[in-house]
């Protein structure tokens, strides 16, 4: 009889004691927990602490791949916050734009690119933001996944022919601004050519690749904000599609900080100068950070034109 009731109070306390495990029946099956000692599983929670702790040690790979997909992994917040920023980006834009239908007096070459730039770039923050709120389940309806790639298209077109372009309006601003060499009739033919030219370039590109995708940030830090975001990429990135960017954004420096030299318009040159770091920080900030700091950037690039506008179009 007391050996029983011994027996019989060891499996009670036992059942009680013994912690519950929160690993699906997939986990558990899975080969690497099962040749691990025990010893060596006992700091590990489950495979989605380990993801949501940015750990990628040698143990947590072997659970990553037991797990899911790595772009399954939720984030840890809230679903709403990173389209909302680009909703926010949406609108700055949109006021910008506004302005300068009032801010443009003699329109010229120059400030339709300033114009059709500031547009491609609502566009751009706009179809972010909607897919990222209104297609979160593209991966299962086929419907959807078009309608969102379709729409991402003049995205990528919008923003490629009209980012050379701007350089028009910055050869225009500098001749404004008293550049030397920004004064001959022939560059600014040549500029505009050129920029064309890129333009042209760098659709004929895309045009023979592969085109684009759903793009997830699918790597470390898997908390990453930009892990909420539904929005698509170029299939095969390549470093030629930003070079257009970084000309605008040293065009923008370089004439401005010639322009400061010049002393004609300390006022145009300050804002020139102003445009182009902010362009380039935005746009050299790091990992998933720069899918943010990017498109800010950007914003205030074309806010800081908008202000030169005023004086270089609107005859202030």
């Amino acid at each position: 009889t007391t050996l029983a009731l011994l027996v019989s109070s060891a499996a009670t306390v036992g059942a009680f004691t013994t912690p519950r495990t929160s690993f699906s029946p997939t986990i558990i099956s899975a080969p690497v927990l099962q040749l691990q000692p025990i010893a060596q599983r006992t700091c590990v929670s489950t495979p989605l602490q380990l993801l949501k702790n940015d750990m990628t040690t040698a143990e947590s790979k072997p659970l990553l791949k037991a797990v899911e997909k790595p772009a399954d992994i939720d984030n840890g917040k809230n679903d709403l916050i990173a389209p909302t920023i680009y909703a926010l980006y949406t609108a700055a834009l949109i006021y910008i734009i506004y302005q300068l239908r009032d801010a443009i007096v003699a329109p010229t070459l120059g400030s339709f690119a300033l114009s059709f730039v500031t547009g491609a770039l609502i566009w751009d923050n706009l179809i972010i933001s909607i897919g990222s709120f209104f297609f979160k389940d593209i991966d299962t309806n086929p419907k959807k996944y078009q309608i969102l790639k379709w729409l991402s298209y003049p995205r990528f077109t919008f923003h490629a022919v009209g980012v050379p372009l701007q350089c028009i309006t910055v050869a225009e601003m500098g001749k404004f601004a008293g550049v030397g060499f920004l004064q001959s009739d022939i560059v600014q033919i040549g500029i505009m050519v050129a920029a064309v030219a890129l333009a042209i370039a760098d659709r004929v590109k895309f045009a023979k690749s592969p085109g684009i995708e759903q793009t997830i940030w699918d790597k470390p830090p898997f908390g990453a904000l930009e892990r909420d975001l539904v929005k698509f990429g170029y299939v095969e990135p390549d470093f030629a599609y930003v070079i257009p960017a970084i000309i605008l954004a040293l065009s923008n420096l370089l004439v401005g900080i010639a322009a400061l030299k010049a002393g004609t318009d300390p006022e145009v040159a300050k804002w020139m100068i102003f445009a182009g770091l902010s362009a380039l920080i935005g746009n050299a900030l790091p990992g998933n950070i720069n899918t943010f700091s990017g498109n800010l950037g950007e914003a205030g690039m074309q806010f800081c034109l908008l202000e030169a506008a005023r004086i270089v179009y609107g005859g202030m």
